[in-house]
């Protein structure tokens, strides 16, 4: 994961509080963090904003730490670039790798965001749900089409045309692995200095159903796709709100609440 650096930037992240406590326990807990320059807490809109040098993921992971549900919303647009984009993973139905995995517990579903925190870094916040417990790797594919579900996805996201590998290395499209737990939960946050919103949207997202090794397996399939096997889930990544352009809190058709469909 890169971080940050000396750029300074803003972040808005959505975190559920009820109280006032609530404040008092995010706000102890950024305050005097190094690289943090500044912050503010608004329980009436539940909305925590961050000022400074310090990565968003170190940031999202403090919030997080007090026990409250948080989801990164978004950041200062960068002018004349799409500065934020969506990849909902639904509507594509589950195909187990073989007859001995596992049933999910519920439908298989998740959400990830992009966000453009300036020129060089955007932020990845990956959420997901229903898939079976352990490692899944999780890539940026070529194209947007998935109407024969991951098939017709095309290969891993590779402009620089090199060989698999990690984030840092590997393919622009490579993100690493997704790790989901007992009850089928999973969440990755990471940083990439190589992806541009504006050049992933309209491409797709895919889970697979086994472990990315990174391209550091002794066959030719690792430097190929790090053999993580078959798309489990896919999505396409569309542009979506910016920081402060969408404050919803419940789906106008659902009547879902961001803290039931995110789960974070």
């Amino acid at each position: 994961m890169t971080t940050a650096g000396k750029t300074p930037f803003k972040v808005e992240y959505a975190v559920e509080m009820t109280c006032n406590d609530c404040v008092e326990a995010v706000s102890n807990a950024l305050a005097g963090i190094p690289g943090i320059d500044g912050f503010y807490v608004d329980l009436s809109e539940q909305r925590v904003v961050v000022e400074g040098t310090a990565p968003p993921s170190k940031v999202f992971q403090i919030i997080r730490n007090t026990g409250r549900k948080a989801v990164v919303r978004g950041q200062g647009t960068l002018k004349g670039k799409a500065g934020a984009a969506v990849c909902i993973f639904e509507g594509y139905t589950y195909t187990p790798a073989s007859d001995d995995e596992p049933t999910p517990k519920r439908p298989p579903r998740g959400v990830a965001r992009f966000i453009q925190i300036d020129e060089d870094i955007c932020l990845i916040d990956v959420t997901v749900e229903g898939i079976p417990p352990g490692t899944h790797g999780i890539h940026i594919h070529e194209t947007g089409d998935i109407s024969d579900g991951v098939a017709s996805t095309g290969d891993h996201y590779n402009p620089e045309g090199v060989a698999h590998g990690d984030l840092e290395q590997g393919h622009v499209g490579d993100l690493g692995n997704i790790i989901v737990d007992e009850n089928g939960w999973g969440d990755l946050l990471v940083e990439s200095r190589r992806i541009k919103v504006g050049d992933v949207i309209g491409r797709s997202m895919v889970i697979t159903h086994d472990e990315d090794d990174l391209g550091q397996g002794s066959n030719e399939q690792s430097k190929i796709d790090g053999n993580s096997g078959r798309g489990a889930l896919t999505g396409v990544i569309a542009r979506s709100a910016g920081a402060f352009e969408n404050s919803k809190k419940i789906c106008a058709c659902s009547g879902t609440t961001l803290w039931e469909d995110v789960r974070i």
